[in-house]
Order: structure tokens, then sequence, then C-alpha cells
């Protein structure tokens, strides 16, 4: 469950509770970040990665107490660096030189990218410190061509904006400078969080129409969903008709980045946020009609399926390291793997499949659920032998009517194949302690499993996993903060709460939310 404070937690839940969503869409070349050859800046402050200008995160990660004006407050919400860069999370660049009381700096503080290739985009936006609310009141922007000449360039004074979008379409630029002139607080160092090499859109209540998310995971890993988050902005102005010849139409790629939120006003029209998902967008389309457009975003699951792999040579290797090959293969970085999978060894041995398919067998083999956190990264963890406390409860204040509850048909046994090479297999089969009649359950493809042992601890994981045969389906008012794989609480009118595990979230918006949640628990 995501972290949130109390107030948000008592609000969440209240009679009174106000809602509100918001969308930030990054309309930006896809390819231009990793095309980035060097990033140059007139000066670091020790507190400085400049990497982090292209990553795609755009706040820091905590309020970092420093020796400046009005940034060592005692008031708890302000943390101590630490002396490893590394452990500081997001901290974007941040210049040497401290501007003057009037917010000027001695010298200007210039951030420079270079590129080996010319790229095309719908502009390039410039994200300040939004953690504090501070941002450049002067500076300039500029583009320029292979040959350094100026494309365009923009003198901005007296900006007011955390994130500013000073230059519009640009085409063929190979560099991108910053100069920053004066800053919006006294005696303050030069931020910057991301600079973006297109259009961050960000949509509220006032323009974005609607948004509904569908995450799932399965107990088993016998399926993989992808996670799909959809939303429909106000395109009364034509800015995303294909005829339109302003319009951001031509921009748009798969794979821009797509961030949604709900929030919660947590009082005196404070909304604090939570973050539902960090994807990718797949699909588009705008409707003449009725003057909206329509956005599809997927997680980088997905993208794993356009990758194929083959081993037919038996090679001895780790779970855990087979898993980090697969992700490597895939070029993703955003991956969170169980250390237990480094103890469980495996031939390796797979006949051609796409990556997400051979995922998934790693999973099942190392016994372990699949899903994607709403920061986009790829979980593969261990199931605990017990189910966990609950960390929220839907009761009967916060439900709409008695939550359904379903079962799944009984399983009697089951049987894995295992593969000591690509033809050579064995079968193992386990029967249940409980249930004497029901289905049989097969695993029989899965030649990561390669011997007995294995198989037969897999097939007890099967039977652990399928004592969570009761289905319970929520329609309440739902907490954004929840996730998959927490421990729910149900209130129902028959006796003590019941506990699932959450398997499925469904989250509409359309001016107020509104959940459907389910969870998977033992039959009391």
């Amino acid at each position: 469950m995501q972290s949130t404070s109390q107030k948000f937690k008592d609000k969440i839940y209240a009679p009174d509770r106000k809602t509100k969503a918001r969308v930030t869409f990054d309309i930006s070349d896809t390819t231009a970040t990793g095309d980035v050859s060097s990033i140059t800046a007139t000066s670091d402050s020790p507190l400085s990665v400049k990497s982090q200008l292209i990553n795609k995160v755009r706040n820091s990660s905590y309020k970092t107490a420093t020796l400046e004006q009005d940034r060592f407050k005692l008031d708890g919400s302000f943390s101590f660096a630490d002396d490893t860069l590394a452990n500081n999370g997001e901290l974007g660049w941040s210049s040497a030189v401290i501007c003057d009381a009037s917010g000027v700096f001695s010298t200007a503080q210039t951030i420079t990218f270079n590129f080996n290739s010319n790229h095309s985009s719908a502009g390039l936006t410039i994200t300040f410190d939004q953690v504090m609310g501070e941002y450049a009141t002067d500076f300039d922007m500029t583009a320029y061509d292979a040959s350094n000449a100026v494309i365009a360039t923009t003198v901005v004074m007296g900006n007011t904006q955390v994130i500013a979008t000073p230059l519009g379409q640009l085409l063929n630029y190979r560099k991108v400078s910053v100069i920053i002139r004066k800053w919006s607080k006294p005696n303050r160092r030069a931020r910057v969080m991301e600079v973006d090499f297109g259009i961050v859109k960000q949509y509220t209540d006032d323009n974005l129409i609607s948004i509904n998310l569908i995450e799932q995971m399965d107990l088993l890993s016998g399926q993989l969903p992808s996670a799909e988050f959809r939303f429909a902005v106000d395109n009364s102005d034509r800015a995303f008709n294909i005829l339109n010849p302003t319009s951001f139409y031509k921009y748009l790629q798969q794979k821009q980045q797509v961030i949604g939120e709900i929030g919660v006003d947590i009082g005196n029209g404070v909304i604090e946020y939570v973050q539902i998902g960090n994807y990718l967008l797949q699909e588009w389309q705008s409707d003449e009609g009725s003057l909206t457009a329509s956005f599809t975003a997927r997680t980088i699951l997905d993208s794993m399926a356009s990758f194929d792999y083959e081993n037919l040579s038996a090679s001895t290797k780790t779970l855990y390291q087979l898993a980090v090959d697969m992700f490597t293969l895939c070029a993703i970085t955003n991956y969170s793997i169980d250390s237990a999978l480094s103890s469980i060894n495996t031939n390796s041995l797979v006949k051609k499949a796409n990556c997400r398919d051979i995922l998934q067998m790693i999973a099942i083999a190392g016994c372990a659920n699949i899903y994607v956190t709403r920061d986009n990264i790829i979980t593969l963890k261990c199931s605990p032998s017990l189910i966990g406390a609950a960390v929220d409860t839907a009761d009967f204040d916060n439900m709409y009517n008695e939550p359904q509850i379903a079962l799944d048909k009984a399983v009697k046994r089951v049987e894995v194949t295992y593969w000591t090479n690509l033809s050579t297999f064995g079968i193992v089969g386990v029967n249940s302690a409980t249930d004497t009649q029901g289905d049989t359950l097969k695993l029989e493809n899965n030649t990561l499993i390669n011997d007995s042992s294995r198989a037969t601890f897999v097939a007890n994981w099967i039977f652990a996993q399928l004592k969570y045969r009761a289905t319970y389906r929520i329609k309440w008012q739902g907490n954004p903060a929840t996730e998959l794989n927490d421990v729910l609480s149900i209130e129902n009118s028959y006796g003590d709460n019941m506990s699932g595990y959450v398997t499925r979230i469904e989250l509409d918006y359309t001016g107020s939310l509104k959940a459907r949640t389910e969870a998977k628990g033992v039959v009391n």
C-alpha cells in the first residue's frame, strides 16, 4: 500500500470526501533521452545528479536540508542528506552557485544537452523544483541544429510556472541549452528536476473528462495480465486532430509516458495525490463529434512480448540470473526480483518463446507472483506461507452493497512435469490433503523445472495458493493507495471480517472516484 499522510487516511473514506484526478502526459520524442551524448553545466552542487535530468522523474524524493535560506527548517519536513549520493533518491541538478538577495545569479547557470543525431518534438519542457515550489523567473532556452546554428530561442522574463514549456514545435535539433539568470526565491541554488524533449501536458478536472484503471495479478502466475490505463481529455481546441496542422497528433508515439494520480482534499483545498500508475502510451484516437480525445496506456510488461529468446544448450543458472537476462535483453531496468530466486537453479533450457512468457515460466518455477507496481516496476515476489495483516478495510461505511463471494473449483491433484532436457521428462503428482473430489491441475511445459524435488515443491506451492478459493468482489468508494498484493480486510454480515490478497483493482473517475476490487481469500 502506498504511503500517505494521516490526513489522507482520515479523509479518503469520510462522508464529505472530495476527490480529484490528474494525468501527466509526456508528448516527447521517445528516442531523444537515449540519444543524449553529454550533459554539461556551468556548476554542480555536491547534491546534484545531472543524469537524473532525463530519467522521467519530475519530483525530488525528499526535502533535503541545505545551508540555504529557509532550507533548514526544524519542522520535521526536511531530511538530512546521506553521505552516499545514491541513497538520496531523486535529486536532479542543482547549481553550486547561490543567487543573491534579489534572486539573481552573478554568473548565469547553463545546462547543455548534446545529441548524437537529429530529433524533432512538439516542444521543450523544463521542470524546476516541484516539491519546494521554486522555479526560474528569468531564463533562456535555445535549440541548435547539427552545425550549431540556432533553430529557435526564447527569452523568458517573469515566469511563475514550476513546469514551463518555453519552446514550441521543433524540427531536427542536435543541441539544447537552458540558461538560468534569476530564481524565484533569494539566496537559493538553481534546481532543475527534468528536461523533456517535448510537451508535458498536465490534465486536471478542468479538462480531464474521465480516467479508468484496470490492474490484475494471478496468485498462481498462470496469467500475466498487464494493467490498462485509459483517459479522455477535452479536445475542443482540436489539439489532437490529425488534420490540424498545429496539432500534437503527429508527435504522438507509442511508449510515451503517462502518469495517473488520484487525490483527496485533506482540508482547506489542499489536495494530496497518490500515483495510480506510470504507464506507456499504446493507442489513441480523437472523436470529432464528441470533441474529446481518448488514450490507452499499459505497463512496461507488454513490451517484453516483442523480444524472443531461445536456449537449446544446458547452462546452469539461478532463476534470479535468468530473470535478469530477460530484463537485460528487453532493455528494462525497472524491475525487482525476490532474492529467494537466487538459490534456485535451472538448466535454463527453453524453446523459442517471447521474454514475457519466459518470465512467467521463471515465476512459476520459483513459486513467485508477478505484478507491476504503480511505479511501473516489474516485480517477482515469492508468496508468504501465511496471509499477512490487513493494510486497509472495506467496511459497510464505504461499500455500496454486500460483497459478492464466488468459489473456485476444488482441485484434488496437481501434476507437475519436470524436464531433464528438452525431450526427456518425468511427472510428479501430489494429492490434496483435504479434497478427494475435484479437478486435476496439470503443469506440463515449464522446461525450467528440472528435477522431481523442484517439481514437488512447485506442486505443493500450487496447493498453498489454491487454498485462496474465495473471490470477494467489492463495489465501494475505494482507496487509490491500495495496490495489488495488499491484504484487505472485508466486512460481511455473517461474522468476523474476511481477509484476502488484492488481485484486481478497477478505478473509475468522472468527477468522483468509484472502485471495484477483487480479493482472494480462504474459505471460512
